[in-house]
């Protein structure tokens, strides 16, 4: 099987590759029961007979044959289990080995057998030897497990081989392994006879076998995550627990992050374990959870090591069998090759009902129809005054066929038709043709204005906003306050006629040099309750007293700016809610930030596919750079740490349509997107830097890498910064103490 970055690297068709979203998740208290009674029954001593009685060892085998039917969703939720309480039961064996026999006549003896647990079986990946003519196989096999009754080989060029190893010419010798809680031990087979099970499909059990393991080590990840959490949140150091130290609390998110990327990961390729999906989309699947497991887990329990301390390093503190755990079953799960497994980098998004189908296709027509020019990022902005009036052209078209806009009331132009997901849609297929996606600044007042507005100023400005006639900016950051919005010093102080006089300065105001609107946050009270005396504000950006003074980004653009404001007067209906209640008007315009990166996670592909067409053009000495295995490597590593976020961010939606995300989702997804943007371009950029010149065939690809480098940091900093989000998950996810 080809490396992963060979695959990226050739730029798999994803008309090919793709397929319909995975079969839905069984019913989720179904799962949960099962996830309950496989926590208790990890927690004993569980023996193999103990797994065949309860069914465990029959979740893949159809019912027909004895087993449970095929349910992989299921058995990675028991496998992640068995991770958990490290088990020392090597059940996976009997497991696929019981699927792979299912179907053949010959072995349905020994099938019930492995079943009820009665025979011990076990997992090996192509044997280190050859098969001779009479179907007997020589070799030898590293195994996890103790002395087995049948091998089972999954051999990518021979099939799946059954051998009997109680018979002549095997022999079994156990072996020190890396897992200090599970045996192990090296098979040995002279002209040992093996059976072909023809009716086993070899390539399905391997994925089956590596998202299994992945489960697994997930569940140790998940445990030991816990078990450090507790351990410092009860050890104190300065007179404070050890947990309510920033530095610390920082890497108890990013283990928290490693969870949720490492879960969504085996979630979806659980379910790409379908019979019915497309190969290539299930093995690409497989492969990146595989491979963000290998480059990732086990940094990361040797890291817990270190957070634990010296109670780390002692034998008794189970860091250290997790660490181990993971190791093993990172390379149990490995193929044939030392390479990572292949996968594909699709653009755009798995196809949804046809409800939602007909809308995509509607809003590609729109695009493709009215889209003014191809987006730089980083130049969001117009650049010139043509651009300008293309850009409030487009916007207006992207209004006028209900592509924004949507879910305003009917009154105000909205559709009745509109569901959340088509927002989804609409930027998803924006992003797919590079087209000038929606300003947020004026998603947001638009929102805030139909829920704290007046009719007068829903009258006034809704209107505008659908014509493009306005653009709006948000005065909302000052300079000694970025994130903390409760620090706001800038001043409203209300005239003896009722007008409001505006004191201070603003900055970070993205659009605010070529913005008609701002939505305004201002301080018109002091008390001991910092957030209590803000006040909002509508406030026309041509009111005298306010001066705009555009800032340069590092891509050369003017994308924000400073705004001073020296005595700008506003009259009374300028108010955007009730005085003094400014936080929950700016906390309501978070609601619109629910689905966090959404459809933008998308960019990961398009920067990923750049990077690869110049990668294939660059050469070193006279070798092409992508047939290097340093560069190979580095673009498959990448391109799993864009599959994790996706995997992610794609559950983030759905839980959070579904009123069912948890506390620090949105910004575990923009910890996950934000920082994989930036290393990709990054990454895209040290190859151009050291390999170049880049020749001219992809001088548009390359230009776009280093738009990107230079504005992967205002994806780090806006919004919260990547530390403020460690924060946000420190506290809100994790419950770490302040």
């Amino acid at each position: 099987m080809s490396s992963i970055g060979d695959v990226i690297l050739r730029g798999v068709d994803h008309a090919e590759t793709s397929a319909s979203p995975p079969p839905p998740t069984p019913d989720p208290e179904e799962l949960a029961m099962l996830r309950s009674t496989a926590r208790k029954w990890f927690a004993g001593l569980p023996r193999l007979a103990d797994a065949g009685a309860l069914g465990f060892l029959g979740l893949l085998t159809p019912e027909d044959a004895g087993g449970s039917g095929w349910w992989p969703v299921g058995t990675c939720v028991v496998a992640e289990e068995a991770g958990r309480a490290l088990s020392p039961l090597a059940w996976t064996g009997n497991l696929v080995a019981a699927a792979a026999l299912a179907g053949d006549t010959a072995h349905v003896t020994l099938l019930q057998e492995v079943l009820a647990g009665r025979a011990e079986a076990v997992l090996a990946r192509r044997v280190q030897g050859v098969s001779d003519d009479s179907g007997a196989v020589s070799g030898e096999v590293e195994i996890i497990g103790s002395d087995p009754a049948v091998l089972v080989l999954l051999d990518p060029i021979r099939g799946v081989l059954a051998v009997d190893c109680r018979r002549d010419g095997v022999s079994f010798e156990p072996v020190e392994a890396v897992d200090s809680l599970r045996p192990a031990g090296r098979i040995t087979m002279r002209s040992a006879p093996a059976a072909r099970l023809e009716m086993a499909d070899q390539a399905l059990l391997d994925d089956v076998a590596t998202v299994l393991y992945c489960a697994d080590s997930l569940g140790a990840l998940a445990s030991t995550s816990e078990l450090i959490r507790t351990y410092l949140s009860e050890r104190s150091a300065f007179e404070r627990p050890l947990a309510s130290f920033q530095a610390l609390q920082h890497r108890l998110a990013d283990l928290a992050v490693l969870e949720a990327a490492c879960t969504a990961l085996v979630r979806r390729a659980a379910r790409t374990l379908d019979v019915t999906a497309k190969l290539q989309y299930r093995r690409s699947t497989v492969s990146a959870a595989h491979s963000y497991f290998v480059r990732h887990l086990v940094a990361a329990m040797d890291d817990c090591i270190q957070l634990a301390g010296g109670i780390g390093f002692t034998w008794e503190f189970p860091v250290h069998h997790a660490m181990r755990r993971t190791a093993t079953n990172s390379f149990a799960a490995r193929s044939h090759t030392a390479s990572i497994m292949a996968m594909d980098v699709p653009v755009g998004a798995d196809q949804g009902a046809s409800a939602e189908e007909a809308f995509r296709q509607r809003a590609r027509k729109v695009i493709s129809e009215h889209m003014p020019y191809e987006v730089r990022e980083g130049h969001r902005a117009p650049e010139s005054p043509e651009q300008e009036m293309a850009l409030r052209a487009w916007y207006a078209q992207l209004y006028d066929h209900q592509l924004l806009g949507g879910s305003w009331p009917a009154e105000w132009g909205g559709d009745p038709d509109h569901l959340p997901r088509h927002e989804l849609i609409v930027i998803e297929e924006l992003i797919a043709a590079r087209a000038p996606r929606p300003i947020d600044q004026v998603q947001l007042a638009s929102h805030l204005l139909l829920r704290f507005g007046t009719e007068r100023q829903k009258t006034d400005h809704l209107p505008r906003i659908r014509a493009a006639a306005d653009i709006w900016c948000q005065l909302f950051s000052e300079p000694d306050c970025g994130s903390d919005l409760a620090g706001i010093t800038s001043r409203a102080e209300q005239q003896s006629d009722g007008s409001w006089r505006l004191t201070g300065q603003k900055t970070w105001t993205t659009d605010g040099h070529w913005a008609q609107m701002g939505v305004a946050l201002l301080r018109t009270s002091t008390g001991p309750r910092r957030h209590h005396g803000l006040t909002a504000f509508v406030v026309p950006m041509s009111t005298p007293g306010i001066e705009v003074r555009p800032k340069l980004t590092i891509g050369s653009a003017f994308e924000f700016n400073d705004v001073f404001l020296d005595g700008a007067v506003v009259g009374p209906e300028h108010l955007l809610g009730e005085v003094g209640e400014g936080w929950a008007v700016a906390m309501s315009g978070l609601e619109i930030e629910r689905f966090g990166v959404g459809g933008n996670v998308l960019l990961l592909d398009l920067l990923l596919h750049d990077l690869c067409d110049v990668a294939r053009s660059l050469t070193v000495g006279e070798q092409p750079a992508y047939e290097r295995d340093d560069i190979r490597y580095a673009v498959g590593a990448l391109g799993s740490d864009a599959h994790a976020a996706r995997a992610f961010v794609a559950d983030h939606v759905e839980q959070a349509l579904s009123g069912t995300d948890l506390p620090g989702d949105a910004s575990v997804a923009k910890l996950l997107y934000s920082e994989t943007y930036n290393r990709v371009a990054r990454y895209g950029v040290e190859l151009m830097a050291e390999h170049g010149p880049v020749p001219d065939t992809v001088g548009v690809q390359a230009g776009r890498l280093m738009d990107a480098w230079l504005w992967s940091r205002a994806l780090t900093i806006s919004g919260g910064s990547s530390e403020v989000m460690r924060n946000i998950i420190a506290k809100r996810r994790l419950g770490l103490p302040q």
